[in-house]
């Protein structure tokens, strides 16, 4: 059958059905089509001739039946609108081939094209996360101790008289130092210029102790279990420790005694007192290994509270010695006068806090000259620098 003679509304049908096939399988839509059961061989086109009545009617050509091939979706990878793919049809029906199945191949286009380069994906951007505050200052305190390596191991992290570990760098090695450098209330102060005024009492309520002895690296300290207290202003402060220092740390009219001791009090709401109570050796007018004489009235002058700290120092530093058979009573350690000084002040060590209430005595006590010496022996210099006053209101008993 010539394809003049192929009906034109099937023929529309049939385009149209494959156009629609097509336009899905281009979309991703897998529709399948059925060929025909039987290959209709057309005529060639001289053949074609128009039917008259007098001519007879050519029989039809004998027909092949063939098995129905599968149908195999066709992919479209050359990217085609549907028009182009309905352009490959029409060309495909008019070329001759014999059959209307569209291929892959016949969807490609003939020119060879160029393969693609493979596109490196971009570099991960990975955001910066804040270091914690923690991790910071464990990396500016290795940094800092990464100086001193040749020093010997037992200065602690801070120190009094270490060039990177001195009073003047104690803000730069933890962030909880930060007061050191940056408070409004830092002490030891130079105690001049305070107002005349009638202060409160102080009421000591001390009580012997069994005697626990420490040498924490940085100075001498004794525990002092609970039960005794100062009170003052109607406030009850317990008696926690006492430890020395070596000049003291407060200078009264800028002169500074040879030692000062700190007896530390806190209240039950954490507030702390410290009384200081400063400490000047007897003036040897004779060398006392000259005479016997001499020596027997060192003796008769040396602090029975201070000879039995003195004697029980422990022989290594950062150890803690309990003596239940030894006690100890600080009463022993009081001056005569109660008349004091005081002022807001903080920690004299880190981390300096702030907020400490200040009570110096006006009063010094005298150790033996041999007793002061002793504690030079083990700490010469434990005293921070005098700080900024800042304005602080000094007041002093009149």
């Amino acid at each position: 059958m010539g394809i003049s003679n192929y009906s034109a509304a099937n023929l529309s049908k049939l385009i149209l059905l494959i156009v629609v096939s097509f336009s899905c399988q281009a979309h991703g839509q897998t529709v399948q089509l059925a060929p025909p059961a039987k290959v209709v061989q057309l005529a060639p086109p001289t053949q074609i001739t128009q039917p008259s009545s007098a001519a007879q009617t050519a029989p039809p050509a004998p027909s092949v039946t063939t098995p129905a091939p599968t149908a195999q979706p066709v992919q479209n990878t050359a990217g085609l609108s549907d028009e182009a793919i309905s352009k490959k049809i029409m060309d495909k029906l008019t070329s001759g081939k014999g059959d209307i199945v569209l291929r892959s191949s016949d969807l490609s286009d003939p020119k060879p094209t160029q393969k693609a380069k493979p596109v490196t994906p971009p570099p991960k951007v990975v955001a910066k996360t804040e270091t914690p505050l923690a991790e910071q200052a464990k990396t500016l305190e290795a940094k800092v101790s990464s100086k001193p390596a040749k020093k010997a191991e037992h200065l602690a992290h801070w120190s009094y008289d270490h060039p990177d570990f001195g009073p003047n760098n104690w803000a730069h090695l933890d962030r909880q130092n930060l007061l050191c450098s940056a408070g409004k209330q830092q002490s030891p102060s130079d105690l001049v210029g305070g107002i005349p005024v009638d202060l409160p009492e102080l009421k000591f309520e001390y009580k012997p102790s069994m005697l626990t002895i420490e040498d924490n690296g940085h100075t001498v300290m004794a525990h002092y279990k609970e039960g005794s207290h100062l009170i003052l202003e109607g406030r009850q402060y317990r008696l926690t420790q006492v430890h020395f220092h070596s000049p003291s740390e407060d200078a009264v009219d800028g002169k500074r005694a040879e030692m000062v001791a700190h007896l530390v009090h806190q209240h039950a709401d954490g507030k702390m007192l410290v009384v200081a109570i400063l400490i000047n050796g007897e003036q040897r007018l004779l060398d006392p290994l000259a005479s016997p004489y001499n020596r027997m009235l060192s003796r008769a002058k040396e602090n029975a509270f201070f000879q039995n700290i003195l004697n029980h120092v422990p022989l290594e530093k950062k150890q803690v010695v309990s003596l239940p058979n030894t006690t100890i009573d600080i009463n022993q350690l009081l001056p005569n006068q109660m008349a004091y000084f005081t002022y807001m002040g903080s920690l004299t060590t880190p981390p300096c806090s702030e907020g400490i209430l200040w009570v110096v005595m006006k009063e010094a006590v005298h150790f033996s000259r041999e007793q002061v010496d002793s504690f030079l022996k083990i700490y010469p210099n434990n005293a921070r620098p005098l700080q900024d006053r800042q304005k602080r209101l000094i007041k002093e008993s009149r």
